[in-house]
């Protein structure tokens, strides 16, 4: 298959059960990191060494076997321990296991509340030149791109840093969105000016991370037919043969490049509405720090501030949230 795709970027969280040493309360421990590497990686701690520089992304600690890292002794009790697997990390874990069995144990850690995913990214290489990004532009110019993204076209970005309408990178998607897809010259970003190798990255970000590891885990097909079908489902190239976008024939080249795959949708859970209940958690939980920072700076007339200026600000949805909430409290 064509577009037979692999997984390019892993990254999970294990929770962890917070433990106190010497009066200082931490998220995890390297007892964590062992159950990580033993238990879900099914790897040896002797591959990883610790971290010159230490943790990263609030955590103090971390360790790491060739693009396989993972960092521990978060700054908050509920960080857990994180596991990031760029494509080299990916690539290197292929060496011992199937990416398969991985993605399996992984999900059973998500059924059983014991791990999060934050993000997976599916990878799609071309070696004969249909998905170069110069033509891939002109077919987005010409409207022959059907997508579930909501911004069909983010940024047209050169890799060598400069910005010009033939450009070597296409984004489709907003950046701040859950899933976002980039095309690129794969070989130009190899330093490599001769070769055909464009890739096509599917980012898929939290709810979208696990309904992709659900798909990938409980689809009953291989790992190349899963990821080609859920490509399938989310962009497509057609020719503007109908008024009707939806009702458009697929270009042949995607066909062909596809070979006749059938669409995977994403499963996404629906998100529990917003109440004053969660909206209260969710300040203590993120933002507690910086409420006793400005109270200790300003005092209680700056949050009298605050409020007033909120009072101009609210929406439906808050409006919404406060009948709610009196509704339940009588």
């Amino acid at each position: 298959m064509k577009a037979s795709g692999s997984v390019d970027y892993n990254y999970f969280t294990l929770r962890c059960e917070p433990y106190e040493d010497r009066g200082e309360r931490h998220s995890s421990t390297y007892d964590d990191v062992r159950y990580i590497i033993e238990g879900i990686l099914c790897l040896e701690p002797e591959q990883f060494e610790p971290m010159e520089y230490g943790g990263r992304y609030g955590y103090r600690k971390g360790v790491a076997f060739n693009g396989i890292e993972i960092y521990y002794d978060g700054n908050s009790l509920n960080m857990g321990a994180n596991v990031s697997m760029s494509g080299t990390g990916c690539r290197t874990y292929t060496q011992f296991h199937p990416m398969a069995e991985l993605l399996g144990r992984i999900y059973d850690g998500v059924t059983e509340g014991e791990i999060n995913p934050t993000r997976l990214d599916l990878a799609f290489d071309d070696y004969e030149g249909c998905l170069a990004p110069k033509r891939i532009i002109e077919i987005i110019r010409d409207g022959r791109l059907r997508t579930r993204a909501k911004m069909r076209c983010r940024a047209i970005i050169s890799i060598d840093g400069k910005d010009r309408d033939e450009g070597d990178t296409v984004y489709i998607g907003s950046e701040k969105s859950d899933k976002r897809t980039r095309i690129y010259d794969k070989a130009k970003e190899q330093g490599d000016y001769e070769s055909v190798w464009n890739r096509l990255e599917m980012v898929f970000r939290r709810d979208h991370a696990r309904a992709v590891l659900e798909a990938l885990v409980g689809g009953g097909q291989s790992l190349g037919e899963t990821m080609a079908g859920i490509l399938a489902d989310q962009i497509t190239f057609i020719e503007r043969d109908d008024v009707n976008i939806s009702r458009c024939s697929l270009s042949e080249w995607w066909v062909d490049f596809l070979e006749n795959v059938k669409k995977i949708k994403l499963m996404l859970k629906e998100k529990p509405a917003m109440t004053v209940e969660r909206l209260a958690e969710y300040v203590d939980r993120t933002l507690s720090a910086c409420v006793y920072v400005l109270s200790e700076t300003f005092g209680d007339d700056f949050w009298q501030r605050v409020k007033e200026r909120g009072k101009q600000k609210i929406r439906r949805r808050h409006l919404s949230m406060l009948h709610n909430h009196a509704l339940l409290s009588v």
